[in-house]
Parts: C-alpha cells; sequence; structure tokens
C-alpha cells in the first residue's frame, strides 16, 4: 500500500463532503473503493505501477466535492422514497383513527364539547378535509420523487406532513386534557391520543429529519466541474 495512497485521500475527501448518515455514508464508501481498487488494479495488470494506477483513476474519478454533492442528493431522494409512501399511510391511519374514533365518541351519551374549547369543532371540520388532501399529496409526492428523485417534491411533502403530524399531536394533547370523555368513551379518547401522540410523533420526527438533511445539502458547498 502506498504511504500516501491518492484513493485513501479521495475516499477521505468524499467522506467528508458526503451528506448523509453514518450507515449510509460507509455503504457508500465501502462500494467506491471497491470500484476504486478494481479500476487500479486493472491498470496495475496492464503493466502500470501502483502508484500511476491510483493517480490516473483518482483523475478520472473526478472532483471529490461535485461527485459527494450528486451522491448526497441521490441519497436523500432514495430516502424520500421510503419516507413519502410510509408516511401516506401513516396519514390514513390516522385520518381513519379519528374519524371512528370521533365518531363513536359522539354517538356516546353525554358527549359534549365544552364551550371553551368550542373552537376545536371548526378546527376537526378543517382537518377532515385537510387531512386527505395532505395524505393525497404524500402519494403524488411519491410518484414524483420515485420517477424524477425531486427534491421539491420531497420538501413539500415532508412539509405538509409536519404540519399535519405536529396539528393533530397538538390536537390530541388538548382533547385529553379538557374534553371530558363520557361514560364508556375513556378507553377510545386514551387510545386515540395515544395512537396520535405516537404515530404522529414519528412522523414528525421523520419529516423534519428529512427536511434538517435537505437543509444540509442544500446549504453544501458545490465545486465547480472542470
Amino acid at each position: 500500500m502506498l504511504r500516501t495512497d491518492p484513493v485513501d485521500r479521495l475516499l477521505a475527501r468524499l467522506g467528508q463532503d458526503l451528506r448523509a448518515t453514518g450507515r449510509a455514508r460507509r455503504d457508500v464508501l465501502r462500494e467506491v473503493e471497491g470500484d476504486l481498487r478494481e479500476a487500479v488494479a486493472a491498470r496495475v495488470s496492464r503493466g502500470a505501477s501502483e502508484a500511476d494506477a491510483a493517480e490516473a483513476v483518482v483523475a478520472e474519478f473526478g472532483d471529490a466535492g461535485a461527485v459527494a454533492a450528486d451522491l448526497s442528493r441521490e441519497l436523500l431522494a432514495d430516502l424520500g422514497r421510503r419516507y413519502a409512501p410510509a408516511s401516506a399511510v401513516a396519514a390514513g391511519v390516522l385520518i381513519a383513527a379519528w374519524v371512528v374514533g370521533m365518531t363513536t365518541l359522539a354517538s356516546l351519551p353525554g358527549f359534549r364539547v365544552p364551550l371553551e374549547v368550542g373552537w376545536m369543532l371548526p378546527l376537526s371540520r378543517a382537518l377532515d378535509v385537510v387531512a386527505p388532501m395532505v395524505a393525497v399529496a404524500a402519494v403524488a409526492g411519491w410518484l414524483a420523487i420515485r420517477r424524477s428523485g425531486s427534491l421539491a417534491a420531497l420538501v413539500a411533502v415532508a412539509g405538509l406532513q409536519l404540519a399535519l403530524a405536529g396539528v393533530l399531536v397538538a390536537g390530541a394533547v388538548v382533547m385529553a386534557a379538557t374534553l371530558p370523555a363520557p361514560t364508556g368513551g375513556a378507553g377510545i379518547l386514551a387510545a386515540l391520543v395515544a395512537l396520535t401522540v405516537l404515530l404522529g410523533g414519528a412522523m414528525a420526527a421523520g419529516a423534519a429529519a428529512l427536511l434538517v438533511r435537505f437543509g444540509a445539502v442544500r446549504l453544501a458547498p458545490r465545486p465547480a466541474r472542470a
């Protein structure tokens, strides 16, 4: 092994500039290193020295910063392809749970909404319309991400899901604190709140992580290509 191996230097720069999680970064670097080592070995087998072969392969690879920027965007788009359908399913489950849960609670004797939280009724009606639209938007965004790797679609999906999850979780917490459970409805209310907090919290965390990653990818310096 060369003391100052050009391939090692390239991989170090690539790993430094790559915007990805630890596992994804390791997988990409392992794959790139394998390709580079194979290319070096092929040149050596044709008579080139190891030093010359390594320098030539690194030169052909291109600027590590520019390649890292491209790979970071590809990895983010791939993450979006997995997140968007999962978030659409999660939104659908929450919508169904709220429709069924609230319909059941409203049908129980003694159910009422106190005047001090009367704003919950128009908000609930608005969510009945908006929430399915967000789920449909997530599916549409997933299709756009799947077809073209559109980061704009990814940001739109993550932003909508983050907003929806935040409203649902906040509404569930307020409802648990202020809405008196009718006879026989305490378990339904508790289950609805718990499901909303857990699933909505997971949606919000996933969306926030995607938006943070997008910011890191977008704000990363992009070296000019030769």
